[in-house]
């Protein structure tokens, strides 16, 4: 019993007992802690009359807060035309645009004679994150019919005693329809921008690691073999990145039926993600031995929570330093433009994967100099 106790792995394991488990329920705290506040809203108000107006005001004063919320669900931007609002309905821009026709009083003036109901659009921008647009076209429809509930009962109380059909009196009484239209639609690849996150992390570390240990045999003279060695791993490091990115996206399509309009562009993209990763966790990995990698497996469950979700869900310590400096966000926000906003291979996110290609190889090549390879120089 006395050598149970004295074992290393035995003590090892009561560590992580409590490590690891505190490790997972600490990453879970932005699930946890998500609230929906300050989501990004665009209002365009083309009815001039005073009802188009009074509607409007309505909307910009609503303060309605989600549960533990601090601030309002929605922060408003008031727009001057539809085309304009419109255009922020692009990648990481409005959520959502709320449009009320310029013929709005004019409807709801005339539905007592005509029975034509006025109409309010709600366009969503699905693709800003297909989970939250569900949730912000829900509340931003029942906002709209409890409008046109308040309108219609005070419309019955103007009337009376004055008698009406029944079918008229129902569309008094609810005088506005709402229009929902999606725009930058997902359609079939809800789900893309997460199932190429994880092969495309994993297999990037898994490269590495066998790529160190492939290595550690390797005896060099001088400095000179040393980097020459790292250039040449460099490059095997290029060849492997490019086959991951273009295997990764053929595994999708065949394996889970997605079809991607310029698959090219998103293989090299995911081969331009691979090559950045592997040459980072390399550039750890080289200083800090194959503890480092550790770093990286850990990341990827503190990450992964904090990437599906949307940034104004978030924790605002989260939102402000953690979530900017997740090497992976690269990957999951160029995918999405990629998919879903037609970008092009050049853009933010694969400028921010060169700039962590770069960081990866200095530190990678830096370590040509350490003390560690002296002792087989001759």
């Amino acid at each position: 019993m006395q050598n149970i106790f004295k074992n290393k792995f035995f003590a090892l394991a009561v560590v992580a007992t409590f490590l690891v488990t505190c490790i997972m329920t600490i990453a879970q705290i932005p699930s946890a802690k998500s609230k929906m506040q300050d989501i990004p809203v665009a209002i365009v108000n083309e009815d001039k009359e005073e009802l188009g107006k009074n509607v409007t005001t309505q909307i910009l004063n609503n303060k309605t807060k989600a549960e533990h919320a601090d601030r309002p669900i929605f922060k408003w931007h008031l727009y001057n035309s539809e085309t304009s609002a419109n255009k922020d309905l692009g990648f990481n821009g409005n959520y959502a645009t709320v449009v009320i026709p310029k013929d709005f009083s004019s409807k709801i003036t005339n539905i007592n004679n005509d029975g034509a109901q006025a109409n309010i659009k709600i366009i969503v921008n699905q693709a800003r994150n297909n989970t939250l647009s569900a949730s912000i076209s829900q509340i931003l429809t029942g906002m709209a019919n409890k409008i046109s509930s308040t309108i219609g009962s005070t419309m019955l109380a103007k009337l009376g005693e004055t008698p009406l059909p029944a079918n008229k009196v129902a569309v008094i009484a609810n005088p506005i329809t709402v229009e929902v239209s999606k725009t930058h639609a997902t359609t079939n690849l809800e789900s893309a921008t997460s199932v190429f996150f994880q092969p495309i992390w994993l297999t990037s570390v898994a490269t590495t690691m066998l790529i160190y240990l492939g290595t550690k045999s390797f005896k060099p003279r001088n400095k000179k073999e040393v980097i020459w060695h790292k250039t040449l791993t460099m490059a095997v490091i290029a060849t492997l990145s490019i086959a991951i990115g273009f295997i990764t996206r053929w595994y999708a399509s065949q394996f889970l039926g997605y079809h991607f309009d310029d698959s090219v562009t998103l293989s090299l993209f995911l081969a331009l993600s691979s090559f950045a990763f592997i040459m980072l966790f390399s550039g750890f990995i080289a200083w800090l031995g194959v503890g480092g990698i550790a770093i990286f497996v850990l990341l990827l469950f503190f990450g992964l929570p904090l990437l599906v979700m949307a940034p104004e869900m978030l924790p605002t310590f989260y939102q402000d330093w953690i979530l900017p400096w997740l090497p992976m966000r690269f990957l999951y926000e160029g995918i999405r433009e990629l998919l879903y906003y037609n970008g092009n291979l050049i853009n933010q996110n694969s400028l921010s994967l060169v700039v962590i290609a770069c960081l990866g190889s200095v530190l990678f090549f830096l370590e040509s100099f350490s003390n560690r390879h002296k002792q087989s120089f001759k």
